[in-house]
Order: structure tokens, then C-alpha cells, then sequence
């Protein structure tokens, strides 16, 4: 015969554990987010600045750079390279992670230092400098492909030919953001 108050007495311990457990389960990480910037800060240019010095380009060469933020670098080629070079191993449908990261990218302006001999010039006029590189960032995205990452797509080329591609991560420091470590990208257009 079975005693009837041992079972009982165990009820409210169990109850108990599993309330502790579940409150201390860990929590989903915040959703990623991005810069609210009304203008691209100086800080972003100089990371650039600061990389090209490290390829062998002089801070005393004229680069341009688009003075506003380019949306149409957010492709579905830009997006699957993306993916390819942080080795993700997921379904990819970069048409879509294109489509989504350009619905909540917004241009801004770039605030252009005085680091490097940057030459600010409106959108669609690189093709007028024949003989100087020009710069296209684009507006801060979300990173589908790593959590809780966002960045922005650059160009630069020479003359609007044989583009080199890169990623620039941004990293949440408090309230203010960094400039992470430029990736080159693996894609050529």
C-alpha cells in the first residue's frame, strides 16, 4: 500500500524546481540593431584610410568618395558574397536578404575627415575621373548570415572598372559605434 503524503510532500518540490528552472533559462539574445546615424560619422572614412596606408596607397592620393550613402551596393551578389565569406552553411536566398536589408537601409550623407585626401563628389559622377579612385559605401545593414552583427558594403575602383569589394562590420559600443576590421569580399563584377 502506497503512502499517500509522500507523494504530496514531493509535488510542491518539483513545482518548485521547474519555476527556478525556467526562470533561469537564458534569455534570446536582443535582436540585432543599427546606427541611428543622420550622417555617416568621420570615424568610418578614417577606418578606410587607415586600411588603404596598409595596402600602399598614400594618404596624399586623391580618393573620392560618394558623399551620400549608396543603397544600390545591397544586391543579391553582394548579399550571397556576404555569406561566402563568413562561411555560412545555411539555405541562402540572397534575393531575399537583399530585399530585406535595402527596405530598412536609409542614404545618408558621409561626413568626409581630413585624414586622407578624400575629394567628396555627388552619386553617379565617378565615371567623369578617369584617373582616380572612387569610394561607395553603402547605408549600415543587418548581417543576416552572423547574429547580432551590422555593417556596411564598399566599393572602390578606378575609372568605375574592376571593383574591389569589402564588408565593414559595425560594433555597439554602449550607445556610440565602431568601425570593426575591413573583410575583403569574394566578388568581382
Amino acid at each position: 500500500m502506497k503512502d499517500e503524503r509522500t507523494n504530496h510532500g514531493f509535488r510542491p518540490f518539483i513545482l518548485c524546481f521547474l519555476f527556478l528552472a525556467c526562470a533561469s533559462a537564458p534569455k534570446a539574445p536582443p535582436p540585432p540593431r543599427l546606427p541611428q546615424w543622420n550622417a555617416m560619422p568621420a570615424a568610418v572614412l578614417e577606418s578606410f584610410c587607415a586600411n588603404f596606408r596598409d595596402e600602399g596607397i598614400s594618404t596624399s592620393t586623391t580618393i573620392n568618395v560618394v558623399k551620400t550613402t549608396q543603397k544600390s551596393l545591397i544586391t543579391p551578389l553582394t548579399m550571397q558574397s556576404l555569406s561566402d565569406s563568413v562561411f555560412y552553411h545555411g539555405p541562402v536566398d540572397s534575393s531575399r536578404a537583399a530585399a530585406a536589408a535595402t527596405a530598412t537601409a536609409a542614404e545618408i550623407p558621409i561626413t568626409i575627415p581630413q585624414t586622407c585626401a578624400w575629394r567628396g563628389i555627388d552619386p553617379n559622377t565617378a565615371t567623369r575621373y578617369n584617373d582616380t579612385m572612387t569610394l561607395e559605401l553603402s547605408p549600415p545593414i543587418v548581417n543576416p548570415f552572423v547574429r547580432n552583427t551590422a555593417g556596411m558594403f564598399a566599393r572602390i575602383a578606378l575609372a568605375a572598372e574592376a571593383p574591389t569589394w569589402y564588408w565593414l562590420p559595425l560594433v555597439p559600443r554602449g550607445e556610440t559605434w565602431t568601425a570593426g576590421r575591413l573583410t575583403l569580399l569574394p566578388y568581382r563584377q
